[in-house]
């Protein structure tokens, strides 16, 4: 523990905040000391009119303006948002909402479990960031929950006078409106919204065009969802090129000739793939060609590439589903549909021409960049999720974020009941909708979580044999969400769903109205039936998770089946003469379940591992895209850039790239045009040829990625590739530097207006 906070009196004086190495004991007894005086702060906000307790916000302001330290103002903020939400939304902070608040406000990661009110929670550190005049970001897993938590929370910050903007999904949006946007105190909207329009700032050519005014705080939510399983997701924009369907469809079937193991190997969670040499001659003898790692036939290498990680990488109803002769993209843990979004790089392309569908132009990107790259811009990064301390390590090796656990408003008394196993699935399956079926006869709620949409269809199908009414939810129907939900914890209600992770709605016991809440409650509560252990703990909480939301009574259980990938791999190295003890159908094996915790633990471990590798990986092409959008920053925001421009056709005419005269031609152009209209095409000029060549950059980094990979692994990899990459991007830069020269130099000089008047050419 460190200094005291500037104090002002014992009633709205500061905590004691914690500096340095903080345990989590210590940020929660700092947070409970902030608890203390929120609540001694309750009674005079009470006793405010609604304009005093408005006029607030203008106080803080004053006081920070004046020097006041932000930390300083932390009760006195939280006790007003807390009564502001208590006489618009009819909701009072709780005491573990506001340590939650407190503990986002230290830039930390806060692990609050479902139903306990994290959108709630963010208001409290929100509106206090907010106070500085720098932007807060809340950013959410999909825009259904930007929207939900925008209008739900808005009222809270509007009484208090700040503004609320709300980012939707749009391709192009109005810069104007847009802007808009994030001129609000607080802006809500998906994670990927915030990244797309970052990118678009970075490839404007008018200042005018930037819509978003820094990152100071970014508060992220179900941050499970987003931080991990979202870490390397790039966001993009990008541009069609030419690649004949027939081509994609030549490739796709090569592929499907070609037999794994022997043509080629597969990476699965890495999502690649290698050409063995029986592979490499038999597309060589395919295409007719001598060298396949000849220059120019790497394009080719890379589409085969494509067609084989289309084939055995991404996989139907699992991946993608096909809607109206579409390959949509799932979300790999909510399950949710991504509209819109298509696989980069070809991939996207060569899935549609496995499937047969039509394959739409492909793409090349304009620009990149990945979420845990984009996050790094900001200066306070916070999060919430309900499940976090499993992956503490990820948190902090990834983005330097310390979980902390906060304890639940009310005592926690869902039964989790020991997992139940099977010989089969088919078995497994046929016993959990009998116990559906039984729970169902007492009017007890049940929702069944699966793995896969095939899977969710046959526990419908099962149901619907038994004469059960029930409700499906997956990626198909997920429009119908907000209502399947809001009734899955009524008397009798039975639900099917296909990935329950990110969902963002609480089941509330006796429907969604509550209206028979004690009903349910007395039947036991909210039963959670899962079809499989996921191989991610996390996903496995947030199913569990489903029940028992703020002390009401629920249970979860999971059906577990000796023939499943996941189980057989959790007990690869159990001895055969064990595993011969647990050929019973519908026992519990406490053994066996402790196996499959130790596997997630496992998979998580080496999860992180592999991202943790491939991000020094990415950090090759993050470090050049801040070179290149800082070159370009210089030039946007108006820099003269006449003595860089001299001195790079000094350069140029040293290097015997362009002509002695060089200088004299700047010169005259100038004299020609004259100073002001000569920077504008100086700035034109940069943007033009440094796009370019930034956007051919980009599309060449994965082939060389790829190329390396194929002949060299592990640590020496990524040093080979750091080398190579770094000598493509300073050609690169020196090729656009006499591009740019030349451009400058051979330009036709246009007067402007008011010289041609005088000269008696202005209607030319």
């Amino acid at each position: 523990m460190a200094r005291l906070l500037k104090q002002r009196g014992p009633a709205t004086g500061g905590a004691p905040r914690p500096r340095g190495k903080r345990g989590e004991a210590d940020v929660l007894r700092w947070c409970r000391e902030v608890v203390s005086r929120v609540d001694a702060l309750e009674p005079g906000m009470r006793a405010r009119t609604d304009d005093a307790l408005r006029a607030l916000t203008g106080s803080f302001r004053d006081r920070l303006s004046n020097g006041e330290p932000l930390d300083a103002l932390l009760p006195e903020a939280f006790a007003a948002v807390r009564e502001a939400a208590a006489r618009t939304l009819g909701q009072r902070h709780f005491d573990v909402q506001v340590i939650g608040g407190a503990v986002l406000h230290l830039g930390m990661l806060v692990e609050m479990r479902t139903g306990e009110g994290k959108t709630l929670t963010a208001t409290l550190p929100a509106y206090l960031h907010a106070l500085t005049g720098a932007p807060v970001h809340v950013m959410t897993a999909n825009d259904y929950l930007a929207r939900r938590d925008a209008e739900w929370m808005g009222p809270v910050y509007r009484f208090l006078g700040l503004s609320v903007g709300l980012l939707t999904p749009d391709p192009n949006p109005d810069p104007a409106a847009r802007r808009e946007e994030y001129r609000a105190d607080v802006t809500y909207g998906p994670w990927a919204e915030f990244g797309y329009d970052y990118l678009r700032d970075n490839m404007a050519w008018k200042r005018g065009e930037i819509v978003q005014r820094g990152h100071r705080l970014a508060i992220i939510d179900e941050a499970d969802l987003v931080l991990l399983d979202e870490m390397r997701t790039p966001m993009l924009t990008s541009a069609p090129v030419e690649q004949p369907e027939s081509r994609h469809r030549e490739y796709a079937a090569l592929a499907g000739r070609l037999v794994r193991g022997d043509h080629y190997g597969t990476d699965e969670p890495a999502q690649t793939v290698s050409l063995t040499e029986t592979g490499e001659r038999a597309v060589a003898d395919e295409f007719g060609v001598d060298n396949l790692y000849a220059e120019p036939n790497l394009a080719l290498v890379h589409y085969v590439q494509n067609a084989l990680k289309a084939k055995e990488c991404y996989r139907k109803d699992r991946d993608y589903v096909i809607v109206d002769g579409q390959a949509v993209i799932l979300d790999q843990t909510s399950g949710r549909p991504h509209h819109g979004r298509r696989y980069a790089d070809g991939i996207h392309e060569a899935i549609e021409a496995k499937e047969g569908l039509t394959v739409h132009g492909e793409t090349q990107k304009l620009a990149e960049i990945l979420l845990w790259d984009y996050l790094g811009q900001y200066e306070r990064l916070a999060a919430m999720t309900g499940t976090a301390a499993e992956d503490r390590d990820a948190y902090r090796q990834a983005y330097q974020l310390d979980v902390v656990t906060i304890p639940t408003n009310k005592p926690m008394i869902r039964v989790d009941q020991p997992d139940i196993f099977y010989l089969t699935v088919t078995s497994k399956l046929a016993a959990l909708a009998d116990d559906t079926a039984a729970r169902h006869a007492t009017g007890q709620p049940v929702l069944i979580g699966t793995g896969s949409i095939e899977q969710a269809g046959q526990v419908s199908g099962l149901l619907a044999g038994r004469g059960i009414a029930h409700e499906t939810l997956t990626a198909l129907n997920h429009e119908q969400e907000a209502r399947i939900l809001a009734g899955a914890g009524a008397m009798g209600a039975v639900t099917v769903i296909a990935k329950m992770a990110g969902r963002g709605v609480d089941i509330i016991l006796g429907g969604a109205d509550g209206a028979e809440r004690e009903r349910v409650a007395d039947l036991g509560g909210l039963c959670v039936l899962g079809t499989e252990r996921p191989a991610k703990r996390r996903v496995e909480m947030h199913l569990r998770g489903r029940a028992g939301r703020q002390g009401d009574p629920g249970e979860a259980m999971f059906y577990v089946s000796f023939d499943e990938d996941a189980m057989k791999a959790a007990l690869k190295h159990v001895p055969a003469a064990v595993m011969r003890t647990y050929n019973r159908e519908g026992q519990t094996f406490g053994s066996a379940s402790s196996f499959i915790t130790k596997y997630q633990a496992r998979m998580a471990a080496s999860e992180i591992a592999w991202l943790m590798n491939m991000r020094e990986f990415d950090r090759v092409l993050a470090d050049q895209r801040r070179l290149v959008y800082a070159e370009r920053a210089r030039a946007l925001l108006g820099k003269d850039l006449s003595a860089e421009m001299r001195a790079l056709i000094g350069k140029m005419v040293s290097a015997g790239k362009a002509p002695s005269d060089a200088q004299r031609r700047y010169q005259h152009m100038e004299a020609e045009l004259g100073p002001a209209a000569m920077r504008e095409v100086e700035r034109r000029v940069v943007f033009s040829i440094l796009d370019s060549f930034w956007r051919e950059h980009l599309q060449a980094m994965p082939e060389l990625l790829n190329t390396i990979g194929m002949r060299t692994k592990g640590d020496a990899a990524l040093a080979e590739y750091r080398q190579a990459a770094t000598l493509a991007f300073n050609q690169m830069r020196e090729a656009a530097d006499a591009q740019i020269v030349h451009k400058l130099l051979t330009l036709e000089p246009r007067k402007p207006a008011a010289k041609r008047a005088e000269s008696g050419d202005a209607a030319h």
